[in-house]
């Protein structure tokens, strides 16, 4: 590749990541499509190189399909720079949660990840109400939904929300999930999510 060639890549890398970072939206990130309109039909191609610079600095390019459509459309499909890897349990602080927040989102999006993405709010407030208040529940769900890991309806339904799908492995959820299928001999989706607000709660909670 020639030094003009390497230029024209890193200005088209840089528009990249700008596009990415400095989205006006009011969810993050960017539609394929907007990429397409900026950086050409190779935009794929530019993609892989920006996803092959962010790991170089512990970051990487997600991309995230849009639901209503192919999970090969990546004209609609919205990307986003996140994380190279997980965050460990000291990381928590730094991110203004505390343990028993965590605890009951990673609880309801096991509830609801057994209930196809969704249930009713109630179903959820009640199940969390055998470890925590029914203040504490509530005002999580609250914060998580405002934060975008969950998304309420107006008629009282839960949902997995953009930020779940854009920082959490769902692949490694559903693996976790498929040992507690029926006849595996392990407890239902809901028993789990239950006990498991349970073990990752408690006292030593960090507050905010």
């Amino acid at each position: 590749m020639s030094g003009e060639e390497v230029g024209k890549l890193e200005k088209r890398l840089a528009q990249a990541a700008a596009m990415i970072l400095a989205s006006g939206h009011r969810l993050p990130g960017v539609r394929g499509w907007e990429l397409r309109r900026k950086l050409g039909k190779s935009f794929p191609k530019v993609m892989n190189a920006l996803d092959s610079r962010l790991r170089q600095i512990g970051l990487r390019l997600k991309v995230v399909p849009d639901p209503d459509a192919e999970p090969d459309d990546y004209d609609k499909a919205r990307y986003y720079i996140v994380l190279a890897d997980p965050l460990t349990l000291s990381d928590i602080p730094t991110l203004g949660y505390s343990l028993d927040e965590l605890a009951i989102l990673s609880a309801t999006l096991a509830y609801l990840l057994s209930r196809n993405g969704s249930s009713p709010e109630k179903e959820v407030v009640e199940l969390l109400e055998s470890k925590y208040p029914r203040w504490r529940v509530e005002a999580t769900l609250e914060r998580l939904a405002r934060r975008g890991y969950l998304l309420r309806s107006e008629d009282g339904v839960l949902s997995v929300g953009w930020r779940t799908f854009v920082e959490v492995d769902k692949q490694e959820l559903l693996k976790a999930f498929a040992s507690l299928a029926p006849g595996s001999g392990e407890a239902p989706p809901e028993q789990a999510a239950e006990d498991q607000a349970g073990e990752e709660g408690g006292e030593g909670a960090i507050e905010d």
